[in-house]
């Protein structure tokens, strides 16, 4: 009997709105803190891999190192730019590349 009074009590209490608020939802993170939390996890640039802990992927901001550079050609090379010199590619006769030097 007395166990019937405590619950209609407490949910009368629950029915009422009295009853103590549950916790907030948890809130999403701003597009400041979150660059906040990219920028201490990869300081060098480049965005956390997600399920691989520690590990940043290369940012889009780099560029290749042969950005500029004429496309590997057969047979014959037009002049390489200066500070780079004509180099056989690896695997082949006929292919040649600008490679820094």
């Amino acid at each position: 009997m007395r166990l019937c009074r405590i619950a209609a009590a407490a949910l009368a209490l629950l029915v009422l709105g009295t009853a103590p608020a549950l916790a907030d939802p948890p809130r999403r993170p701003s597009a400041a803190q979150l660059e906040a939390i990219r920028r201490w996890l990869c300081p060098n640039g480049g965005a956390p891999v997600r399920g691989v802990p520690g590990r940043c992927d290369r940012g889009l901001d780099r560029t290749p190192w042969d950005n500029g550079l004429p496309a590997a050609q057969r047979e014959a090379v037009a002049a390489c730019p200066a500070g780079t010199r004509p180099v056989l590619a690896r695997g082949h006769r006929d292919i040649i590349r600008c490679l820094p030097e």
